[in-house]
This record gives C-alpha cells, sequence and structure tokens, in this order.
C-alpha cells in the first residue's frame, strides 16, 4: 500500500465547532461533522430532523403553474400524456414516479426510455419520433424528466407536431434554451440556489408536488395521492446519480429511505431480495447493489426492463423483471472487469504511469455500455484522469472521468477540434472521435491536463473530518450517528483521525482481513476491523489511523467498532 497524504476538513473550522458546542450542546465529534457540511448552529434542528414540510414551493419554479395546468387538461381532455425519460437510474425512477401520479389521477400516460446505442442519450428528433410511433402518434402532451434541458431541436420539432412540452430536467443548460410549454431546471434560476443540487428524480418529484397542489387548490383532484409514497422512488434515483445529500435533498431522501424499507412496491421487494440486502436498507445497498442492477438493462441496450420492474403491480411480474435485471447485472460484471483487465495489461505495456498527468486507453469493440465503470475504476486506482475509448471501424467513442477539481469538459474544448461529439459534467465526460485522431487527442490533452494540475495533485489522498480522542467516540456520540445519515456524496460517513493507538488485541479474519481491539495512552478502547490488511501489515508499536465510527450488527448484537481506512507511523 503506497502512502497517502491525509487532509483534514477542519483545520479553519474551530471556531464554527465551538460555537456548535456552545449553542447546540452537541458532543465536540459531532460538531466537528456539522461544521465540516457547513451546518450553523440554526440549521441543527432541521438537519437532525428533517420533515416534508421544510421543502420548497414547487410553484417557485416560473412555468410550473403552466405546466400542471396543461396536465390537468390533458386528463379532463382524455389527452396522451407522453413521459420520456433516460437509460440510467435516475431518468427511469423519475419516469415511473411521474406516471404513477398521473396514473392516480385519471391520465391517460405512456412512457418512453431511449436505447443507450440506437437512440443515443436525451431527448432527440429521433426518439421523438420512436416514442411517437410506439403509440401511433396519438399524443398531445410530452413530458421530459433528466434530459431535455439542450433538446432545442426535438421541442422544435414537438411543437410543429402539435405537441405541448413539458421539460424537467437538472444538468447544465446550454446558451439556447428549448422553446417548450414550460421548462423547469433550477439551474436556470438564480433564486432557486436552495434547489440546484435536485437530481432527476427530484425535479419529477417537484413536479408531481406542484401537480397535487393545484388539483386539491382547484377541486381537479389529488386527494387521495400521498406524495411520501413516491419518495421511495425520489431516493433511489437521488442517491444512484450522486447528488451531495444535503438540503432537500437530504430530507426527500432521509424520508424516502423510510418508504423504502417498507417495500410498499412489488418491484422494490423483489429487487431487495434478489440482490440478497437481508439487514436494514442503507443508501450505500443503493450505490453498490440496487442502481447498478436497475442501471445494467440500460448499459446493454435497453432500460425497459427496469422501469416494468418499477410499475410492477403483482410480485409475479416484479420477480420476473428482477430476476432479468439480476442476469444483465451479471452480463454488465463479466463485460466490465473483461474490459477492465485489458486495460490494466495496455497501461502496463504502453504508459509510464509515474511519469503521465493522464491515462488513455483503447480497444477494439469495448462495450460501449461499460467503459464508463471501467473509466471510474481506473481513474481510483491511478489518481489521474482517465479515458476510456471503444474502437468500431473508423470511430472512437468513449468515457472520461476526472479527479479531484479537474474540470474535464474544459480540458475536451481545448481540443474540440480533434473530437466529433462532447459533453458531460466536469468529472464525467462522453466523447467520440475518428479512430486517426487518437494518438493526437491523448498528445492534447496530457498536455492541456499538465497546465491544470500539479504533481501534488496526483498523489493519492485521504479527507477526513477532523481529529478526535478515542475516549470522545463514547455511547452518547454513537446516539447520534444513525441521525447524523442518510450517508452518500457530501455526507459522507465519519471519518476521525486517531493519534497514537496500538492494537490491544488483533485476530486474523480470513487471509486478507483483520479484527481487534485499539486502545489509546489514556487506556480508552475500542473493538475494530480492518479490511485488506492483513495481521502483518498493521504495526505493534503506536502509530496514528484514519478510521470510520459505525454500529456492527451481528447476530442480533449491536456494538460500536472502528472501521480503518488508513495507517501511518506516528
Amino acid at each position: 500500500m503506497g502512502i497517502k497524504l491525509w487532509r483534514s476538513l477542519c483545520d479553519t473550522l474551530e471556531n464554527a465547532v465551538n460555537e456548535l458546542i456552545e449553542k447546540c450542546s452537541l458532543p465536540r465529534p459531532v460538531a466537528i461533522l456539522l461544521a465540516t457540511r457547513g451546518i450553523t448552529p440554526d440549521k441543527v434542528e432541521s438537519f437532525f430532523k428533517p420533515t416534508l414540510k421544510d421543502l420548497s414551493d414547487p410553484y417557485r419554479f416560473p412555468g410550473a403553474t403552466k405546466a400542471v395546468e396543461r396536465l390537468w387538461s390533458a386528463i379532463q381532455n382524455r389527452e396522451t400524456i407522453m413521459i420520456h425519460g433516460d437509460y440510467d437510474t435516475d431518468g427511469i425512477t423519475a419516469a415511473a414516479l411521474l406516471s404513477s401520479v398521473l396514473k392516480e389521477n385519471g391520465a391517460n400516460v405512456e412512457s418512453f426510455l431511449p436505447h443507450r446505442f440506437d437512440d443515443g442519450y436525451g431527448f432527440t428528433p429521433e426518439s421523438l419520433r420512436k416514442s411517437l410511433e410506439a403509440i401511433d402518434n396519438n399524443c398531445k402532451v410530452l413530458v421530459t424528466v433528466d434530459c431535455g434541458i439542450n433538446s432545442v431541436d426535438a421541442v422544435k420539432e414537438a411543437t410543429k407536431r402539435g405537441i405541448d412540452v413539458i421539460i424537467t430536467d437538472h444538468h447544465e443548460p446550454a446558451e439556447e434554451i428549448p422553446p417548450a410549454l414550460a421548462v423547469l431546471n433550477p439551474k436556470l434560476y438564480s433564486d432557486l440556489s436552495d434547489m440546484q443540487l435536485l437530481s432527476g428524480a427530484g425535479m419529477a418529484f417537484k413536479l408531481c408536488h406542484a401537480f397535487v397542489k393545484y388539483g386539491r387548490e382547484n377541486n381537479l383532484g389529488g386527494f387521495t395521492t400521498k406524495l411520501e409514497d413516491i419518495l421511495d422512488l425520489v431516493a433511489l434515483g437521488t442517491i444512484a446519480d450522486i447528488v451531495p445529500l444535503l438540503g432537500e435533498n437530504r430530507t426527500l431522501v432521509k424520508t424516502g429511505m423510510k418508504v423504502l424499507r417498507k417495500q410498499l412496491r412489488p418491484g422494490i421487494r423483489a429487487l431487495i431480495e434478489t440482490s440478497k440486502i437481508s439487514t436494514k436498507l442503507k443508501p450505500s445497498d443503493i450505490t453498490f447493489k440496487l442502481a447498478p442492477r436497475l442501471n445494467a438493462a440500460g448499459r446493454l441496450g435497453n432500460a425497459n426492463a427496469a422501469l416494468e420492474l418499477l410499475n410492477s403491480l403483482n410480485i409475479v411480474d416484479a420477480y420476473k423483471y428482477a430476476d432479468l435485471l439480476e442476469k444483465y447485472n451479471i452480463q454488465r460484471q463479466e463485460k466490465e472487469q473483461e474490459i477492465y483487465e485489458e486495460a490494466r495489461k495496455q497501461i502496463d505495456m504502453t504508459i509510464n504511469v509515474a511519469e503521465c498527468y493522464s491515462i488513455l486507453v483503447a480497444g477494439e469493440n469495448w462495450h460501449q455500455g461499460v467503459i464508463g465503470i471501467v473509466a471510474s475504476r481506473l481513474a481510483r486506482d491511478f489518481n489521474r484522469p482517465v479515458i476510456v475509448l471503444t474502437i468500431q471501424g473508423n470511430d472512437a467513442n468513449g468515457s472520461g472521468r476526472s479527479i479531484g477539481t479537474l474540470n474535464l469538459v474544459e480540458v475536451l474544448s481545448k481540443s474540440s477540434y480533434l473530437l466529433d461529439r462532447f459533453g458531460g459534467h466536469p468529472m464525467a465526460v462522453g466523447l467520440g472521435l475518428q479512430r486517426g485522431n487518437i494518438a493526437k487527442f491523448y498528445e492534447e490533452i496530457e498536455k492541456n491536463i499538465r497546465l491544470c494540475l500539479t504533481k501534488d495533485d496526483l498523489v493519492d489522498r485521504i479527507q477526513y473530518d477532523g481529529t478526535v480522542e478515542l475516549f470522545e467516540l463514547d455511547e452518547e456520540f454513537f446516539t447520534y450517528l444513525d441521525s447524523l445519515g442518510p450517508f452518500g456524496h457530501s455526507n459522507a460517513r465519519p471519518t476521525f483521525m486517531l493519534k497514537n493507538v496500538q492494537c490491544h488485541k488483533i485476530y486474523p479474519l480470513g487471509p486478507k482481513h483483520s479484527r481487534g481491539i485499539l486502545k489509546d495512552r489514556k487506556n480508552a478502547q475500542m473493538e475494530f476491523i480492518a479490511f485488506n490488511r492483513s495481521i502483518d501489515s498493521i504495526p505493534q508499536s503506536e502509530f496514528d489511523v484514519i478510521a470510520s465510527p459505525q454500529i456492527n450488527e451481528y447476530h442480533g448484537e449491536s456494538r460500536p467498532q472502528l472501521q480503518i481506512i488508513d495507517i501511518q507511523p506516528c
């Protein structure tokens, strides 16, 4: 294991920590965690006990009233409403939750998810044509979820066909905004900054909220609709899309996790059981078990099986689709691992990683649906920006993943003359180019990344919340631990540095792992578990450690323990 740089998130927050301790009577480790997440004393209550009353008014979105008026009009006139989603978990859950609310209130709803390879990403003239052909062009209202903000041509084409388009999206808008009937995207409006972190599913929920509210206010319907019952899908989409779990997202996910655990939907129950989740459902189970299975269908081509699963009304159908997603996920894992191993060999043979600032690998006919995951794994392995390309004939298409604060979209824009297309987010991009341009393209991005990063940026870092003493992780601290969640992006599991500790007892846990008891100079003690650290790799003398406190639930017992993340000599 190489040496990693440790960085405290709390170095400049001593005053904020002390203020939280004094004004809110919080244990010091809890105050550290809140300070590093930007929580001030006036926000502590809503952080620990978020309620749906904390949610902002959906009518703050310009166009929300016009959008829901049109949806209720479509219901009254028995017009078909088409929902155009996306092929990832966020887009699938957004389509499912909007469809369920509209149908419950009498709407005739059809849903369309684009095919990853045949249709590509987003709402396009081609996906519009295919979605309409599937219902014999019988559509007067089309709602996009998790896409559409840059679909100018598709909206113009829909308008020509006499279709009113309502866009709900959370992606970055380009300069030209589509001429839709209504556009709901918080990134368009500076006064909606508190909602700019919402996912596609979160935005679909805001439309549902406005729809139900308008229906009740105008005696049109929505009286039996329980919005909290669709928060299971909001939580699923929000966590899967890796948006920050703070602010409104925290409220939606914290409530949504409670609904998810009830397994009200046959599809959710079947998915949890086929994923072999036997303990209390956690956000990490969504990230590593549920979302990959829902994504697998879309990665291999057609995401409809995932949507059918979530829409299933009986458990028999639900298990049919859950079993199908399980098969897709196994195929996805096999293809991913095969490409990953080929990419690692290519790196070993052709790239001097110690000297490079970026990595580009390419292979003939690598499966396009999994190369993004491979790029993510390689970026973690080498702590460098990575581009993975699949070559088919003269065309190369790929995905890129960044590190730190490097904006990969800006890097690619400097080489845009070599690309047929590119786009995405600062940390994740998609691109296409001609095979003959690959070498020149790699040369250019390496040069441009060197202008943005230093050698220090390429050293693997571990961020931790702050330094505490072992005795501070006491019973009172652990009473707060569960309410600090749900944990995820921007609200990671607590990690602390503990100085001058040593192993009081240590035992092997299989050939690769270990467990035991840590103690410090004050003789405070706590059990620990260390994955991928054998007994021989843990010092016998004192050391400093970064660890995550957690509750170990095993055979009906709950005991506090530390999960060791990294160790360094004192």
